[in-house]
């Protein structure tokens, strides 16, 4: 009885447990409703401190981190492992505006500096930044290491803190680029998606924004709907996928990729459909929806039986719903998709949610779609090519750009695929690890206040429609299937209710098989510990500590 009690881990040592493997953490939320910052112990489930915000803000804005630092920085410089955070607030007035800001320390909620600067023009993106070097800093009234640079709506360029040090900290971001610091703002209003280069004016403390490339989405002919980047400091186990026959597909990893979600407006809708028995004269309507009049519809690669043609079938519905792919650098589109989800203009008046995850060269997003009544999930993996089982070898290996340029590199070869899914989503979300090793899972908040999780498997655009073949098996694809399913043991909410959910966040523990997921937005927040390779470098809670204990000792 006494080896079996020991073999139950005590509540103290399940908390040094989780100190040491990393799983406990401190989770800041903002809540722009309450003008108000929480910060909870995501193992103890209970509030460390709070902090209220101005009451009179337009908005709010948590600023932590920076371009050029992984949020793993085991340093904590920049990291999650860095506990200093900006807390700013935008105060619109009549003749002038201004932003309230507040360096926190996000473990204790200690304000170590605080002041409110003038803004002569509403600010249209926040680029984080903090400084690479590992030298400590002594904080000051007026000083911060957490840096923001504030892109104006007139072109203009401003530095909370706007000290010295904050603007040398620009200054290293503006030198540790190849050709600069590229930032970039899109004005919904008017479509319009601006790359612009930070340059320092010489003999002056300001900088110089200069445009670089513009993409104009038309705002009579389409409104954004969302925009979503790819998620900073994620780690990557490799930039190749082995396929079944040892041959490499190669990732497309582009840090500077923007996916913009646009939807058609009524109007244009209205003009672009057909009526019943016409033929359509709109040129974008008939590239989008039919294609080419002398290209032939094909079916997808199985769906056709030997020596039978392809079907003489006319797509009929109107494209209206857009994902685009924009590089923030050169500001051109790399690529853009369609999909018919509405049937009437009127169906596009009401308010549309497309969520979006990127994780590494995949975009995953989802939309109901009122022509079927389901959940729609499509799926985009861009690559930059292949390379054969024998074209690396001890003698010769193809060539290949060591560095990538979005001016110069081609565009990426994109595969697509479109599943469905039995519940409205709500928001979107993927597990992250240590090292990148373990399988990904995708997290699907979904209408009935569930948090379900999937394998990337389920996911995969190269899902072979007919019989698997023997190198499918190999690389362990999974045959086409349209729905996806929802597996109750892959729910981390399991019986729990976690209403209205709006973010998904993922972060890593110390270990590399475990994830920590953070679903919040409505009134509840939710927290896990998830497994998606299993815990292979865990034992378990009951493993009996002591009866191994005196087998070892015993065999000594």
């Amino acid at each position: 009885s006494s080896l079996k009690s020991m073999a139950i881990m005590s509540d103290e040592k399940k908390a040094e447990r989780d100190i040491a493997f990393g799983f406990a953490k401190v989770a800041v939320l903002l809540s722009e409703n309450m003008h108000r910052v929480v910060a909870l112990d995501t193992m103890k489930r209970n509030v460390i401190w709070s902090m209220n915000l101005h009451s009179g803000a337009s908005w709010h804005k948590i600023v932590h981190g920076g371009q050029f630092i992984s949020l793993n920085d085991p340093h904590g410089n920049g990291g999650v492992n860095d506990h200093e955070m900006l807390a700013m607030s935008y105060i619109e007035g009549a003749s002038s505006s201004s932003v309230e800001w507040k360096c926190v320390d996000g473990l204790s909620g200690r304000i170590f500096s605080r002041d409110t600067s003038p803004v002569k023009a509403s600010i249209s993106q926040i680029v984080p930044l903090r400084t690479s070097s590992h030298q400590p800093h002594l904080h000051d009234s007026s000083g911060c290491r957490q840096v923001a640079l504030l892109v104006h709506s007139d072109d203009t360029v401003s530095v909370i803190p706007d000290t010295a040090r904050s603007r040398a900290i620009v200054d290293e971001a503006v030198a540790a680029g190849k050709n600069g610091l590229f930032v970039h703002s899109i004005d919904k209003h008017t479509g319009e998606f601006r790359s612009q280069i930070v340059s320092r004016k010489a003999g002056s403390n300001s900088f110089d924004l200069v445009t670089v490339g513009t993409t104009v989405f038309d705002p009579s002919q389409e409104k954004i709907v969302n925009v979503a980047y790819p998620r900073r400091g994620e780690v990557m186990q490799s930039p190749s996928t082995v396929l079944g026959d040892e041959s490499l597909l190669l990732k497309y990893l582009n840090p500077h990729l923007v996916v913009v979600v646009t939807e058609a407006t009524p109007t244009f809708f209205s003009e672009m459909k057909p009526d019943a028995g016409e033929e359509s004269t709109n040129g974008f309507y008939n590239s989008l929806s039919t294609g080419s009049s002398t290209q032939q519809m094909r079916k997808p690669l199985g769906a056709a039986k030997p020596g039978e043609g392809p079907p003489n079938v006319a797509n009929t519905a109107a494209p209206s719903l857009f994902v685009s792919l924009v590089d923030s650098v050169s500001g051109q589109i790399l690529h853009r998709v369609s999909h018919s989800h509405v049937d009437s203009a009127a169906e596009l008046l009401e308010a549309t949610n497309v969520p979006v995850v990127v994780s590494e060269n995949w975009v995953i997003y989802t939309f109901f779609n009122q022509r079927t009544r389901r959940t729609d999930v499509g799926v985009l993996t861009l690559h930059e090519g292949m390379i054969d089982k024998n074209g690396i070898t001890a003698f010769s290996a193809p060539e290949q750009e060591t560095t990538f340029s979005s001016l110069e590199s081609a565009k990426p070869i994109v595969l697509s695929r479109t599943f469905g899914l039995a519940k409205a989503v709500s928001a979107l979300g993927v597990t992250s690890t240590k090292a990148g090793i373990s399988s990904k899972q995708f997290m699907f908040a979904t209408g009935n206040d569930q948090v379900i999780s999937l394998d990337r498997r389920f996911l995969d655009p190269r899902r072979p429609n007919g019989d698997l073949k023997e190198s499918e098996k190999m690389e362990g694809l999974m045959k086409y299937a349209p729905m996806l399913p929802i597996i109750p043991f892959l729910t981390p909410s399991h019986v729990h209710e976690v209403s209205s959910v709006q973010s998904i966040s993922s972060s890593s523990a110390h270990v590399e098989s475990q994830s920590l997921v953070l679903a919040y937005g409505g009134p509840d927040v939710f927290f896990s510990r998830v497994s998606p390779s299993k815990g292979f470098d865990l034992l378990p809670d009951d493993f009996n500590r002591g009866l191994l204990t005196v087998v070892v000792v015993g065999l000594l």
